[in-house]
């Protein structure tokens, strides 16, 4: 079973070095990342890639290079974008499950 949300809230920081957002994520690696970097390449940033310093730790390290707008906005952008994905999903999987449960 899972615990509490507050046991599960994920902390996020952010630092700034030129372009670059460095993003580090504990309590999220792969399942968040991944798809976090492919929204993000679809949007056109320059740069998108993470790291997972450490097998064992449930932490991840997004960097975000971004020219000509503001890299941390890019990730707003893109995590808009996989919500209106995981939001069809969604839909789609309730209406088939519907269907498939009045058969």
């Amino acid at each position: 079973m899972s615990g509490s949300p507050q046991e599960e809230r994920m902390e996020v920081s952010v630092e700034r070095d030129g372009d670059l957002a460095i993003i580090r994520v504990k309590g999220e690696t792969y399942t968040l990342l991944d798809p976090l970097v492919k929204a993000l390449h679809e949007i056109g940033v320059d740069f998108a890639g993470y790291d997972i310093p450490h097998p064992l730790k449930e932490e991840g390290v997004l960097y975000v290079r971004c020219k000509d707008e503001d890299p941390v906005r890019k990730v707003f952008e893109a995590i808009r974008r996989l919500k209106e994905v995981y939001g069809e999903l969604r839909d789609s999987l309730q209406s088939e499950l519907e269907r498939v449960e009045s058969m």
